[in-house]
Parts: structure tokens; C-alpha cells; sequence
């Protein structure tokens, strides 16, 4: 059962206890960095970079960044060479050592996504609407645009993601164009603990996941009960598979610090 708002502390000493490795898998947009107007000013604070940085230098605990990015693009904006990135909910990953994994794609994806994008430009690329190509995924941000007019966009774009034969998640403020795979945060979530521990890595390391998003819900459902959940909402009435909510990335930065304190201090 959820609890109220920034309720983790004790919760999180409990969770980790003497155990000594930790994975630790975060978003980026709205949970490394708060929501902002534009994907390209979403900056991670130097503290919380700071922060991750000592946690990816220790022995015991494992760091990845699993984000709707491009993992190119995730990877530059979180800026650290030691931790690996997960892109378009997973489809691509980024592991430290320069190897990479990319999840097949159907075979008349380009088609059909070409096919896609003229005719969202077309029909809802207006009024501050716009769109973001990511390669296996795209975006259709409305966050610009009038809030009288979001709603016929918002139901135009998505008919038109759904007839090109694209799954459709939404986010803030935006619409999000997956394909047709069984695919998402929570398979990549398991696919990592299991390359990083073995099949049986739900005995042999916690697991903390931290999101903000309908799409992180996939990974705290996968990963329930071998987890500590969190995630970020406005409402404590938010429908959620998470253990905790969390109410800011500044709740986000006191978890690092308090793993940090931990691991670096403890161990």
C-alpha cells in the first residue's frame, strides 16, 4: 500500500539493511531533472550528477538511467562514462564498456513511421506542437501549445499513431509512439539485473527504482515485491505500482544522499 507523501526514509534503511550490492535504476526527465518546457533544457543539477558520480565509483552498487530518450542523447545528458543507459523505454542500451544492446524492431517499422510522421505534420504539427524522432520511438509534445486547444490535438495525434499501427503511452504533456513490441522500462529493467547478477538477482541484490511517469509504471509492476518503488506525483491519489510516493527530484537527490551515506560510510 502507498503511503503519503515523502514517507521513505526509515522505509529505505529497512529496505537495504547490511545487504551489500544495490542496483539502482532512475528516469531522467521529471525524476533525475524536474519537468521544463523543452527535453534540451532539462539539466541534470550538479548535485544530484555529483551524487551519482561517488554512487557509480563504489564497488557494491550498479546505476542505470532507463529514460524514453534516445540513449544517445539520455547518455549525453546525464554526462557520466561509468553507468549504463537504457533509450526509448528500453529498445536501446548503452553498457560502460562500449558494447550495446538494440531491440529488433517489425520489419516495416520505417515505413510505417515515415508514413506517420507527414501526416502528423500534416494534421497537429501547430500552435506550439511539435515533433521529436528518437529512431525505434517518437514524440508529439503539446506542451507549448494553448490548453483550449490541446484536447483536438492530443485525440487527432493519437488516431493517427494508432492507425500507422504504433502503441501509444501517454506522458506530460505529450503522446509517445511505441511499436508493436512486447517491450518497455520494466522488460529492460529485468534483462539488466539479470545480465548484471543472474537469473537468480532478486536474491542477491536490491533493487531501487525511482519514476515519475505512466510509462515507469511498467518497471515498478515488474519489479514488484523484489523492489523499493518510487514514484514522483502531484496527488497522493495518483493509481501507482510503486511502494512510496514521492512528491519532487529534490525527494529524489535525499535518496541518492541517503545511499550514498550508506554505502560510502557503512560498508
Amino acid at each position: 500500500m502507498v503511503n503519503t507523501f515523502d514517507d521513505y526514509e526509515d522505509y529505505l534503511k529497512n529496505y537495504l539493511g547490511k545487504n551489500s550490492k544495490l542496483a539502482v535504476l532512475l528516469d531522467y526527465d521529471g525524476t533525475l531533472t524536474p519537468l521544463v518546457a523543452h527535453p534540451d533544457l532539462a539539466k541534470i543539477p550538479l548535485e544530484t550528477k555529483r551524487v551519482l558520480q561517488e554512487l557509480s565509483e563504489l564497488p557494491d552498487i550498479f546505476i542505470a538511467v532507463i529514460s524514453g530518450r534516445a540513449v544517445k542523447n539520455v547518455k549525453e545528458m546525464v554526462g557520466l562514462e561509468n553507468i549504463t543507459y537504457a533509450g526509448n523505454h528500453g529498445m536501446e542500451v548503452l553498457y560502460p564498456d562500449g558494447s550495446s544492446y538494440v531491440h529488433q524492431l517489425p520489419k516495416d517499422f520505417d515505413d510505417q513511421k515515415e508514413k506517420m510522421i507527414k501526416e502528423l505534420e500534416n494534421t497537429v504539427v501547430r500552435d506550439g506542437a511539435w515533433i521529436e524522432n528518437k529512431g525505434s520511438t517518437l514524440t508529439f509534445h503539446f506542451r507549448a501549445v494553448p490548453e483550449h486547444l490541446r484536447g483536438n490535438l492530443e485525440k487527432t495525434a493519437k488516431d493517427v499513431m494508432e492507425r500507422a499501427n504504433f502503441k501509444v503511452g501517454k506522458a506530460h504533456c505529450a503522446l509517445e509512439a511505441r511499436p508493436q513490441v512486447d517491450w518497455n522500462k520494466g522488460k529492460v529493467a529485468l534483462l539488466l539485473l539479470e545480465q548484471k547478477y543472474g537469473d537468480n538477482w532478486n536474491k542477491n541484490v536490491k533493487v531501487i527504482f525511482v519514476g515519475d511517469d505512466t510509462t515507469d509504471e511498467d518497471a515498478m509492476q515488474s519489479l514488484k515485491d523484489n523492489a523499493a518503488t518510487f514514484r514522483i506525483a502531484a496527488s497522493k491519489d495518483v493509481m501507482t505500482h510503486a511502494e512510496k510516493l514521492i512528491s519532487s527530484t529534490d525527494q529524489v537527490l535525499n535518496i541518492l544522499k541517503l545511499i550514498e551515506n550508506i554505502y560510502k560510510h557503512d560498508k
